[in-house]
């Protein structure tokens, strides 16, 4: 099939993927490419593909890997490094309705600063994890949003090394602590692999110290989370807060989901 310029309605999704990740379906990138109806699908699939891949846009899930009915999460590709000064503003910013820190993912770090001496492993905390996987549930439902993890809420950076030191030994390394983060969202939220492709994970260096910087994208569907011994739950963002969704506030939270966060998803 011939290539063509890409249309005006693409180059208003390359903008807003500048901005934020953007969620699209498969009739949505033929209609932005401008790929005629009685294209062979397979041809349209591949044309799509390789488009994406030559501006940059990384697409999740896979292609060939979904009916075409399916949502897909598109994001701009970056360079795994970040400047150190840009995150730096932007933890000076402090905690917002879009942005969240942890000092910890799962070390009782409030317990370790009171008992330097107490096993690391008795430092393991559910609570502490369950918190941040809160976060990761509120910003789905509410718009996206960033979550620090190795930075206390006043914008202290304390780094990754307490998290470390409470995982298995010979595995307290930063690439195991982030798949401790995904099988946690793989297995504690519901389509918790789909979830997956919405949260992006970076390893930041910040002097001596290094924090993960994990970018979470708008969900069109609701995400629903558990913890180990309850129910699934569904999570909001309220400020700089993480509140529960109670089943009364059900039908105002998802009128005010459609009119702002489904109707920014669906604008471009």
């Amino acid at each position: 099939m011939k290539y063509r310029r890409p249309s005006a309605k693409f180059a208003e999704l390359l903008m807003a993927l500048g901005r934020k990740p953007q969620e699209r379906t498969l009739d949505q990138l033929f209609d932005a490419l401008e790929l005629e109806a009685g294209t062979p699908f397979l041809t349209k699939l591949t044309e799509v593909d390789r488009v994406l891949r030559e501006c940059g846009i990384e697409i999740r899930p896979k292609l060939q890997d979904e009916p075409q009915g399916s949502i897909f999460l598109l994001r701009q590709e970056k360079d795994d490094s970040y400047d150190e000064t840009a995150m730096l503003e932007q933890i000076a910013n402090l905690e917002s309705g879009s942005q969240e820190f942890k000092s910890t993912y799962w070390c009782d770090f409030k317990r370790l600063s009171q008992q330097t001496d107490v096993p690391r492993k008795d430092l393991r905390s559910e609570s502490v994890k369950q918190s941040a996987l809160k976060s990761v549930a509120g910003f789905l439902t509410t718009g996206g949003g960033t979550l620090l993890i190795g930075v206390k809420d006043d914008g202290e950076i304390i780094g990754l090394q307490p998290d470390l030191e409470v995982l298995s030994p010979g595995r307290q390394n930063v690439d195991q602590l982030i798949n401790n983060i995904k099988t946690d969202i793989l297995q504690r939220f519901r389509e918790g692999n789909s979830i997956n492709d919405y949260v992006k994970i970076r390893v930041v260096r910040i002097g001596t110290n290094q924090i993960l910087n994990l970018e979470i994208a708008a969900r069109r569907e609701l995400s629903y989370l558990k913890h180990r011994d309850s129910d699934y739950q569904l999570f909001k963002r309220q400020d700089n807060r993480t509140s529960e969704v109670k089943v009364y506030e059900l039908q105002e939270f998802q009128e005010w989901r459609e009119k702002y966060v489904l109707s920014t998803i669906d604008s471009v």
